[in-house]
């Protein structure tokens, strides 16, 4: 049976009582990163997003924004199964078997706040979700259970954006600020995380950088092709005001024209109308 599926009093709880799952790793690599590895996250996240419903590829970009570290070589980020989080330290070990190590090490020396796996669970709050360390750093395992607690979240806030928010803190500024990192990432990298979750090999260095710029080429016609049309748009806005105001001269002046013949006309008709008047009286 699904994890999520088997705890729902701990959802509930977690939901509305709990502090965040996790906090991002901060430190140096101690494994190169690997598009194999990232990988594993990568099913994991999608497999889970389908089951519980969430939108595609919100998961994985959580999981980036947890245990995510750039590859210059391939101008994306990549996640990592083996990531640990204790002390403000983040430690990328190079296997599953060096990471429940690394946990052990910290819980011998009595640390008991400690983030694992894909999705940066933590042990102190969610640790009664695994059976053990080893069920902990599935990537399966932890997808799921981070799954079925976004979607909880979610159910209870009503929004993806507080749920983001809320997975990793309750707190006014740092939730927000970690909301965003997330949803760079969702849109920033989304053709690498589509391209992951369909299996598909990522490009090869200078193919991804002769993709990128082929995509800054195209940014820049675009924007010349903007600015172009800023630019005749503004042209046509002065024409138009310019011919307005000719046409506003060229009404004044005929209707000055107008009025300077009718003036004309009506001192001539008085002028006749006078004499026609003095005649009479002549006469």
């Amino acid at each position: 049976m699904p994890i999520a599926r088997s705890l729902p009093v701990l959802f509930a709880l977690a939901a509305l009582m709990l502090p965040a799952l996790s906090g991002p790793a901060r430190a140096a690599p101690h494994a190169p990163v690997t598009p194999e590895a990232h990988g594993l996250c990568v099913a994991a996240t999608r497999q889970a997003e389908i089951d519980n419903h969430l939108p595609p590829h919100l998961l994985a970009a959580i999981s980036l924004a947890e245990t995510g570290r750039w590859s210059s070589e391939y101008r994306a980020s990549f996640s990592w199964p083996w990531t640990v989080m204790a002390e403000g330290i983040g430690r990328y070990l190079p296997s599953k078997a060096a990471a429940i190590a690394e946990v052990k090490k910290l819980q011998a020396r009595g640390i008991t706040n400690i983030d694992v796996g894909c999705m940066q669970i933590n042990l102190y709050y969610h640790g009664d979700a695994f059976r053990d360390l080893e069920h902990a750093f599935d990537p399966m395992a932890n997808a799921e259970y981070a799954a079925a607690f976004l979607a909880d979240l979610n159910q209870t806030t009503r929004s993806w954006t507080k749920a983001v928010a809320y997975y990793h803190s309750r707190d006014e500024e740092r939730g927000p600020y970690y909301q965003k990192k997330v949803y760079d990432l969702w849109y920033g990298q989304r053709e690498h995380l589509v391209a992951s979750a369909a299996g598909m090999p990522l490009m090869h260095s200078a193919v991804a950088q002769q993709r990128q710029a082929e995509r800054e080429a195209l940014a820049k016609e675009r924007e010349r092709q903007v600015e172009l049309q800023r630019v005749r748009a503004a042209a046509r806005a002065a024409n138009v005001a310019f011919l307005q105001r000719q046409a506003a001269l060229t009404e004044a002046r005929m209707m000055s024209e107008f009025e300077a013949r009718k003036a004309k006309a009506l001192a001539a008709f008085r002028e006749r109308k006078a004499k026609r008047e003095a005649t009479q009286q002549g006469g």
